[in-house]
């Protein structure tokens, strides 16, 4: 018969550990900001290279300690080897090995996911460690207090210690994804072998872009792998510049810095040396003649001749567009190169022209040993060639795009990883099938996340109701019926989302959503004060969340009927895009009864 753990003995230990802890990460980083002071203070004009390198050193080591005062760890695990060597070690965003701290990276890790008994691990060296696990704790530390703690050992089962209540609100507008709340599988998918093409799919809301963010980080800082993936190396797109600021406080989070995150539109234009131009995003299935515009470009793009037209983007772009254009969209690309704007289309037109001269360069600054052991700075022109690139919403890019992408790839790692649903398409000409960018993906290489963990299962339920294919998982936590309104004024809809607002607890994260810049007029003014409000378009929301939404705009005109199937499918997906933003609360307003809404 198996003992009763003592639950107030257990946790007052576990409080007196992690004030120990807490103590010597305290004076840890005082050592530490002694150094990065001293560093600094020693600087030269020179730029010593070997004192930069020191001083970025204990930098880093500066913030990890920072990270890790409010939550040293979230793992603990008794181990006796064969030889009968006992250990207890700590699990962590970062390593301390004087404490026995070790990130999450690395394979020992792996114990946390076991099962107690006999039990082994791969080694950085090659070699299995073997023996027995003979306790496993979970904590949550939060601000230096532990609010949930659970113990399982091979005398005692599995023990809730500790469990205080946990508000669901969020603090800012990041989406927080903790290593310690990883299951089992998704670890597998992280520490999954790491050259070649790998696939994340599965719904809004599955967690898909956290997971891919995690196997970056794991990428950057496992013993195995962070020689070959410097985060330097790497590279991240994301949809507009919003996204892009609001991914860029993920990884930092994990402690990786350098990444690049960019946009397809502005990376681009950096490759293509055209810093006078600027990348333009239009949205499809809200503007017909917009629409129109894009699929002729489309078709330019597919049928233009292989031979080089010269280096003007200008005249390759009026070339390669003579015979797909009307007269009106003639000039409307005109006045488009007169403002000096590139598109998807014409982006990916001038790229393919410049892949046909050779491959893609960049800049780059290296250190160079003068005879009298002199360092200095030179810069040379490289090919392009990332050790990992890693596409977001991986669906909205034409197969154009990708192939140009996959060009720039390392050939030591040839690892891309696409992030995204091809059942979701907003824009016109995107992907539909990864051999149209010349890509294959080996069925172990591709994950499928089937789990919703954002929504309420009230609004899964009304996204099914509408018409969609989601499953409604056991056990999905509840929240408010979907609130669906018809109103016979704009007037009267404004009133109704400023009740909305002025009905949340302060800090909700709300957001106003249309499928046009056009629709959103009305509530532009409703933003000013109130800096948890995000007013934005489908194609903005992408890829981003709220508590709580507010549709606007989807009414009778939305949702007619379109001869090109394209275009139909374009809005269907970007009407389900914008319902899976809410996370506990849904409105759904419109100026008019919408029979068309409940069809499927």
């Amino acid at each position: 018969m198996k003992e009763t753990l003592d639950k107030e003995i257990a946790l007052s230990q576990a409080h007196d550990h992690m004030s120990k802890i807490q103590d010597a990460i305290t004076e840890e980083t005082g050592r530490v900001a002694k150094m990065v002071s001293t560093y600094r203070k020693n600087g030269s004009a020179s730029d010593d290279f070997v004192r930069q390198k020191l001083l970025q050193h204990f930098s880093d080591r500066q913030e990890q300690l920072e990270h890790l005062f409010p939550n040293p760890y979230f793992s603990r695990c008794d181990v006796v080897s064969q030889d009968g060597e006992k250990k207890t070690l700590y699990f962590s965003k970062f390593s301390f090995h004087e404490q026995s701290l070790f990130s999450w990276t690395t394979p020992a890790a792996r114990l946390r996911f076991l099962d107690l008994g006999q039990t082994s691990y791969p080694t950085q060296d090659q070699h299995n460690w073997n023996g027995t696990l003979l306790r496993k704790d979970q904590f949550m530390i939060v601000d230096g207090k532990i609010v949930f703690m659970t113990s399982e050992a091979t005398d005692y089962g599995r023990t809730l210690v500790y469990q205080e209540k946990l508000s669901q609100k969020k603090a800012g507008f990041v989406l927080p994804e903790i290593v310690e709340r990883m299951e089992r599988a998704q670890d597998d998918v992280i520490r999954a072998a790491s050259d070649g093409s790998f696939l994340i799919a599965g719904p809004a809301g599955s967690g898909k872009t956290t997971l891919a963010f995690h196997r970056i980080a794991y990428l950057a800082q496992s013993p195995d792998t962070a020689s070959r993936f410097a985060p330097e190396k790497m590279i991240v797109f994301v949809q507009d510049e919003g996204t892009r600021a609001y991914f860029s406080k993920l990884l930092p989070d994990l402690g990786i810095h350098n990444v690049h995150v960019t946009t397809f539109g502005v990376w681009a234009i950096e490759r293509l040396g055209l810093a006078d131009y600027t990348a333009v995003r239009r949205p499809n299935g809200v503007d017909e003649s917009i629409d129109a515009y894009e699929q002729h470009k489309l078709i330019g793009l597919r049928t233009a001749s292989d031979q080089s037209v010269g280096s003007d983007p200008k005249k390759i772009l009026r070339e390669v567009y003579r015979s797909c254009l009307s007269v009106e969209e003639t000039a409307r690309l005109e006045n488009q190169l007169k403002r000096k704007e590139l598109d998807r289309f014409d982006l990916s037109v001038l790229l393919e022209a410049r892949l046909r001269k050779g491959l893609l360069t960049k800049e780059e600054e290296y250190f160079e040993t003068k005879k009298n052991f002199e360092i200095r700075r030179r810069n040379r022109t490289v090919p392009v060639a990332y050790s990992l690139i890693v596409l977001d919403e991986a669906q909205n890019y034409l197969p154009e795009q990708l192939s140009v992408l996959r060009t720039c790839m390392s050939s030591d790692t040839k690892a891309m990883l696409y992030v995204g649903d091809l059942g979701q398409q907003v824009l016109i000409g995107t992907l539909t099938d990864w051999a149209q960018a010349g890509e294959s993906i080996a069925a172990e290489r591709k994950v499928v996340l089937d789990k919703v963990y954002r929504n309420t299962k009230e609004i899964l339920n009304y996204i099914a109701s509408v018409g969609f294919e989601v499953s409604v998982p056991e056990g999905l936590r509840e929240g408010s019926l979907v609130s669906e309104k018809v109103f016979g004024s704009e007037n009267d809809q404004v009133e109704y989302v400023r009740g909305v607002i002025a009905a949340a607890e302060v800090g909700t994260q709300i957001g106003i959503i249309s499928p046009s810049q056009e629709g959103l007029l009305p509530f532009r003014n409703l933003d000013a004060n109130h800096s948890y409000l995000h007013v934005l378009s489908v194609h903005e929301a992408q890829g981003v969340e709220f508590e709580t939404v507010i549709l606007v705009g989807f009414n009778e005109d939305f949702f007619a009927a379109s001869s090109d199937p394209e275009l139909t499918k374009i809005k269907r997906d970007l009407f389900y895009v914008a319902l899976t933003r809410a996370m506990d609360d849904l409105h759904v307003l419109h100026l008019e009864s919408n029979s068309l809404l409940h069809q499927s």
